[in-house]
């Protein structure tokens, strides 16, 4: 595991009223009760969650570098009903239909800033950002994307190469690919006829990218995104997705490396963003959750 910066808290003896909320919420064992007062005992175990200053009601916690804030809204938490965060994840749709119009770089960070409040595993925040504004960058960045699948399913589609395939990639990944070929066959007619059907003609492009060694990577990218397409959804704009990227960034050494993607990193999420050119006045339904209880 890397080695990271600590900065551990420390507890204000004569502010501190013994109620021991830190002590309990603590994910690390940084504090532990002593004489009815809260002791940090294990500093250089603290992972600057936070927990210990946002729980404390006397303000007898100090961290470094961190400012607790306290909660604007009056009364109990949370923030919003739970009706209006169902409305919320209902409403928001993978958008395919962008206007051409640019995204202001102050909408973006607002955009991004959501992200940062994402959970990730001890709280490593680890998520980087790749943001593709410029359309000539964009349209490399697709042109390479499409060569690399190109290149796939050509060599899918013949007998040793699929053979071969199968080998590093499985059975079914290759049973997907040939039952994808139609479909690439009219994306790629689409294409020519000045259709982009990768990234739709959104103005911006997102990929995020963490340590592939940190298993946690995988989860803290793809809450982050999702966090941020939320706020995107919020201010106006439509997101969508982009598996497909995902997978060739991370066989492609072409494209992580102009990407400037590190090479101990892995991309595990994208999106495109734009400013949606169709509504959706309609909601619809999903399957059931597919559960097994205990």
């Amino acid at each position: 595991m890397m080695k990271r910066d600590v900065n551990p808290p420390k507890v204000i003896e004569n502010k501190c009223i013994g109620c021991e909320r830190c002590v309990a919420v603590c994910p690390s064992f940084v504090l532990e009760m002593a004489e009815e007062k809260s002791k940090v005992v294990r500093g250089e175990w603290c992972i600057d969650c936070g927990h210990c200053g946002a729980v404390c009601s006397s303000e007898a916690i100090l961290h470094e570098g961190m400012v607790f804030e306290k909660h604007p809204k009056e009364g109990a938490t949370p923030a919003i009903a739970p009706e209006v965060l169902d409305l919320l994840i209902r409403e928001r749709r993978s958008v395919r239909n962008y206007t051409a119009d640019p995204i202001p770089e102050q909408i973006l960070k607002k955009i991004l800033d959501a992200g940062r409040y994402g959970p990730t595993g001890t709280n490593s925040q680890n998520v980087y950002y790749v943001v593709l504004t410029s359309p000539d960058q964009i349209e490399k960045l697709r042109k390479m994307t499409i060569r690399f699948y190109e290149k796939l399913f050509s060599r899918a589609s013949g007998r040793f190469g699929s053979f071969f395939l199968s080998l590093l990639a499985g059975k079914k990944t290759i049973e997907y690919l040939h039952d994808s070929l139609p479909k690439m066959t009219v994306a790629r007619e689409a294409m020519n006829r000045g259709q982009d059907r990768l990234f739709y003609h959104a103005p911006v492009v997102v990929v995020t990218h963490a340590e592939s060694w940190d298993s946690s990577s995988f989860f803290n990218c793809s809450v982050a995104l999702y966090n941020c397409s939320l706020k995107a959804h919020t201010l106006g704009l439509g997101c969508c997705f982009n598996g497909f990227l995902v997978n060739a960034v991370n066989h492609d050494r072409k494209i992580k490396t102009w990407l400037g993607i590190p090479a101990d990193h892995r991309c595990y999420s994208a999106m495109g963003v734009g400013y949606p050119d169709i509504k959706y006045p309609g909601l619809i339904h999903r399957h059931p959750p597919k559960v097994v209880w205990r």
